[in-house]
């Protein structure tokens, strides 16, 4: 019997004249959208890969020089984004693209695209994910409200009651009957999309892999969403009602949680000062950390320790470059320091992300973007993936040039140089975007609530069936 009303269904709401504006709405929509993320998404690359170019080519032709004075030159380095960023651009906006290497200091990134548009470019941004999560459901409520209500208002409710259809083979076929319907407006739109993706970009198993949990998930949003509509057509008489009532569980759930969510974190855990951060980096330099002691007091211990291990009495009579010994030891201590604040900013903006979540009872839209984000990684891990090692490489080619320094060096003069065979010695930046795992082990609080939302919705269909009165 649910075969059967999950077959008429499908008929129905292919038939239905709203279904075919919906569904070529949102076809039109969805490609559109998803052309010019694309195209933004080459041109984004194609920068970032030109600009490395050039740093780089730079980099190698400075010519003879110190190497520290060399180091100083600095290299810039780029976060990779994966193909489907194209679909939901996420931080992107946001965070910066680019990491500034440089000796002594570690960077914030910088050069986020939101810092070259003015106020109505910001908010005036429509991504193909935003029409994923926020638009669909729309359609999904559109089709759905009066799937009941309607039954009940012309009278065939009560005759379907007559014909021993119980409540539940009633309105879980329609609930399936309306997914299925779903899933084939959306099929032409995706099968677009792969191919677009597969003509213009490298699509690895781990992009694949990562595109097939995006898709799942989305089709467990959209039985959400289904669930909720058909629960509340069953549960209300009136399809106006309906319609007011599923559009305010839409409001809460798309637009209402993510901005009261924002709110209630930056209220519970300030963002710190940007001034307040630097200078908390520079007074523990300055201090130490804990019970180090002060910049002099552990100049002076290490500069005793240095003089015993080479055996000679002053730094003058060194074999090897006393400053470069020295800024090594002081960078060393600087990367602790920074270690140790970025950390804690980190820590910060993580919590602020867990409080935003915390509004998830409101709608599962907030956790379906944040699974989007994550997937496509444009998240706040990846990003931190992408600095730590950008870190890594900032330590390995300032090392490398200390160590220049120090060996052709003596003594407190410097009289190390370099040329461009030392420079184009330096290896380049590899980094490689971590796999699926790591995108699934940082999304699993969005992932739980999703299935919890969906547990609920099939709950509430399922109490819904068993109290339908015609």
């Amino acid at each position: 019997m649910i075969a059967a009303i999950v077959r008429k269904e499908l008929l129905g709401v292919l038939r239905d004249g709203r279904f075919l504006l919906l569904a070529i709405s949102v076809f039109v929509l969805l490609c559109g959208f998803f052309l010019a993320s694309t195209d933004e998404y080459r041109r984004i690359g194609a920068e970032k890969q030109a600009i490395g170019a050039t740093v780089r080519e730079q980099w190698d032709h400075q010519g003879v020089k110190n190497p520290h004075t060399a180091a100083h030159f600095g290299i810039y380095v780029f976060k990779p984004d994966l193909p489907l960023a194209a679909v939901d651009p996420g931080l992107r906006a946001f965070t910066g693209q680019a990491l500034w290497l440089e000796p002594h200091k570690r960077n914030l990134a910088r050069f986020s695209p939101s810092a070259d548009q003015n106020l109505a470019g910001r908010f005036g941004q429509t991504t193909v994910a935003f029409v994923l999560y926020a638009l669909l459901p729309l359609m999904m409520i559109a089709l759905a409200f009066n799937a009941i209500s309607q039954e009940r208002e012309h009278g065939t409710l009560r005759m379907l009651h007559c014909l021993g259809i119980s409540g539940r083979q009633l309105l879980f076929g329609k609930f399936a009957g309306l997914l299925s319907a779903f899933v084939l407006v959306l099929l032409p739109a995706v099968v677009i999309s792969l191919l677009i993706l597969y003509a213009h970009f490298q699509s690895s198993r781990d992009g694949l892999l990562r595109m097939l949990i995006l898709t799942l998930a989305l089709f467990i949003y959209y039985a959400i969403f289904a669930a909720v509509s058909m629960a509340v057509s069953a549960g209300l008489r009136n399809s106006r009602t309906v319609l007011f009532a599923l559009l305010a569980f839409w409001l809460a759930s798309v637009l209402v949680a993510p901005r009261l969510g924002a709110a209630a974190a930056e209220l519970r855990l300030p963002t710190p000062d940007a001034a307040d951060f630097w200078n908390g980096i520079k007074h523990d330099m300055q201090n130490g950390i804990g019970n180090d002691g002060e910049a002099t007091r552990r100049e002076a211990a290490f500069r005793t320790q240095v003089l015993k291990q080479y055996g000679v009495d002053k730094p003058e009579d060194l074999p090897v470059g006393y400053t470069a010994l020295l800024r090594h030891y002081n960078d060393e201590y600087s990367s602790r320091v920074h270690e140790l604040h970025f950390a804690q900013l980190r820590a910060t903006f993580l919590q602020q992300q867990a409080w935003s979540h915390m509004v998830s009872w409101l709608g599962p839209s907030v956790a379906m973007r944040s699974l989007s984000m994550t997937l496509a990684g444009m998240d706040l891990p990846h990003q931190y993936h992408f600095e730590d090692a950008a870190e890594r490489y900032r330590q390995y080619f300032i090392g490398l040039t200390d160590d220049w320094d120090r060996q052709r060096s003596h003594g407190t003069l410097r009289t190390a140089e370099g040329g461009n065979e030392d420079w184009s010695s330096v290896d380049d930046f590899d980094y490689r975007v971590p796999d699926w795992r790591f995108a699934l082990g940082a999304a699993w609080p969005d992932v739980a609530v999703l299935l919890i939302w969906l547990f609920a919705a099939l709950s509430l269909l399922m109490l819904a069936s068993r109290r339908l009165q015609p």
